[in-house]
């Protein structure tokens, strides 16, 4: 068994392995491609963003004030940046040039760029940055891995079980071998011997030269098939079935993906919807290798406690960048049950939406609406896609959710169905289809409602930018989190009357108009407020004269 399967691999092994390869090369490129185009969409929009406080710093000579702006246009994609200043009659600029960042002592794989900084219609100077690619190759690398490993371990496995009949054919030689000498010592093997050497004729060449052993197997061993193949189907159907069940998972977000990527320059909502999609996809690829560590095994979702609705209103902005081209689509999101949570996979939900609201797509002739809607009832959270397509009729209706049933869908697996009620099922919920030809589908999805969040799931945010904001709302939405921010230490002290006294403060250090965090928490740490955390990118040591204030990073409470 082991030397006739070490022959098979080397007959194979380099179709796969170069296979392999091919994939890895192209998408480790594709992905640092995509880094570096990310990096510079980042820089410009931080540019145009911090404009008017560079502009400020500029005219006034303040060179520390200039270097921070600087670090906070920064991005994690690059490693330098050099500002070289246009001389204005007038101005205080006491210096050449202001540099942060540093480079390793390696003159190749390094992107250079050179862009004007413009202010209200002036050029303040050039602004010169260095990506290295060794770092960005690094960094996507890290992300990347899991992916990688999952198509090794794939590929691996589809040549184990393509070979698998290979293999038995093999062994079973011996036996036939010793009958077939006997027929030709007997001296009625004339036919038999003529019949090998004339199907041997017209193998491969490589396969020629394997022993007369194995090359009389093959032809004894095609009659022996039959009756193993029905076994070999069955492992065939398995790959089968996982395979398809990973293409139809996989279309919708690839699809979403494609959508957004056409041009880069993307507003941030868009960025993070595209972000969303990957981490789905690398979900569906985290399922498959846990099928691989556990060959027939059922793999079940795992449920958390989650806030539905932020969840949901990401897919359905997915679904109108992948459908965006299609005249007359609307796709809606109504949301009558504020907070409503359940206990589900957060990734395999999405999955679902996703496909449902695909299929009512794809039950529109041409315009036409589909709705998605959140409510609560009697203890139970309610999801409903529906649409206003051609309906389906009442004798397929029946059999749709089981596996391979589907209607409507060219190429279609019945996979995505019978998918959503099975995990549904398994979270505790139901699902059901109700339709009537000529007047549109729903799939009504019930799941036994969460208990809503303690109290304890609150926090107040003080931070001049924007783009921590819009991270910190998403991130609280996501948890199922209520947060006040404020961008004024002026909007947050005349709200704080009206604040429990034990609610978290998150405080950024360098505000507005030179604005320190620190005096502001010592202000409402005077006024009893007992948690408070300086969010800020300063060391602790730095507020160490305030024994009684928490330091953290800029990321939200609910992601660490």
């Amino acid at each position: 068994m082991v030397v006739s399967f070490s022959r098979i691999l080397a007959y194979n092994w380099r179709h796969y392995a170069a296979a392999v390869l091919v994939f890895v090369a192209f998408w480790q490129a594709f992905s640092v491609f995509s880094a570096v185009r990310v990096a510079d969409d980042k820089l410009l929009t931080a540019m145009r963003q911090n404009a008017a406080y560079f502009e400020k710093a500029f005219l006034e000579g303040d060179v520390f004030e200039t270097q921070r702006i600087m670090w906070r246009i920064k991005n994690e994609g690059i490693k330098r940046i050099t500002f070289h200043p246009i001389q204005f009659e007038g101005s205080r600029w006491i210096f050449k040039e202001a540099v942060i960042g540093n480079l390793y002592d390696r003159p190749r794989a390094q992107l250079s760029r050179d862009v004007p900084f413009i202010s209200n219609g002036a050029e303040l100077g050039h602004l010169k940055y260095v990506i290295d690619l060794v770092d960005v190759n690094a960094a996507v690398f890290s992300q990347n891995y899991i992916l990688f490993i999952t198509v090794v371990f794939f590929f691996l496995g589809l040549l184990a079980v393509s070979n698998m009949g290979a293999i038995q054919t093999l062994v079973a030689i011996e036996k036939s071998v010793n009958e077939i000498n006997a027929i030709t010592a007997s001296g009625q093997s004339d036919i038999i011997r003529d019949s090998i050497k004339k199907n041997i004729s017209r193998l491969p060449p490589g396969i020629i030269g394997t022993p007369f052993a194995q090359m009389t197997e093959r032809m004894s061993g095609a009659l022996e098939q039959a009756a193993k193949l029905e076994s070999e189907l069955a492992v065939s159907k398995a790959v089968s079935d996982m395979a398809a069940q990973v293409a139809h998972d996989i279309r919708s977000p690839l699809a979403a993906l494609g959508a957004s990527v056409k041009g880069l320059n993307v507003p941030e909502e868009q960025r993070t919807l595209i972000d969303g999609a990957v981490g789905r996809m690398q979900g569906i690829a985290d399922d498959l290798l846990r099928r691989y560590r556990a060959p027939g095994a059922e793999i079940k979702a795992k449920a958390e406690t989650c806030s539905l609705a932020g969840l949901i209103e990401q897919v359905v902005a997915e679904k109108r960048i992948q459908h965006k081209e299609r005249p007359g689509l609307n796709i809606s999101f109504q949301n009558s049950a504020d907070g409503a949570r359940a206990a589900v996979d957060p990734k395999e939900l999405q999955r679902i939406i996703s496909n449902l609201v695909n299929n009512a797509v794809e039950a529109l002739d041409r315009a036409g609406s589909v709705a998605v809607t959140l409510s609560a009832y009697d203890g139970n959270v309610l999801i409903k896609v529906a649409d206003d397509g051609k309906g389906i009729p009442s004798e397929i209706l029946s059999k749709l959710g089981r596996k391979g049933e589907t209607h409507g869908k060219s190429g279609g697996t019945g996979l995505g169905l019978y998918h959503a009620r099975t995990a549904v099922e398994s979270w505790g919920g139901s699902l059901a289809i109700e339709s009537e030809p000529g007047s549109g589908t729903s799939v009504l999805i019930s799941l036994p409602a969460a208990a809503k969040p303690a109290a304890g799931l609150r926090a107040v945010l003080l931070d001049d930018d924007p783009l921590v904001h819009m991270n910190w709302r998403m991130a609280a939405k996501a948890a199922g989190a209520e947060l006040k921010a404020y961008k004024t230490p002026q909007e947050l002290l005349a709200a704080a009357e009206t604040l429990p006294r034990d609610i978290p403060l998150y405080i950024d250090s360098e505000l507005a108009d030179g604005a320190k965090g620190e005096d502001i928490a010592a202000e409402l740490h005077d006024k009893g407020f007992s948690d408070i955390t300086m969010a800020t990118g300063h060391g602790a040591d730095k507020f160490s004269h305030l024994p009684w204030l928490k330091v953290s990073g800029k990321e939200p409470p609910w992601s660490r």
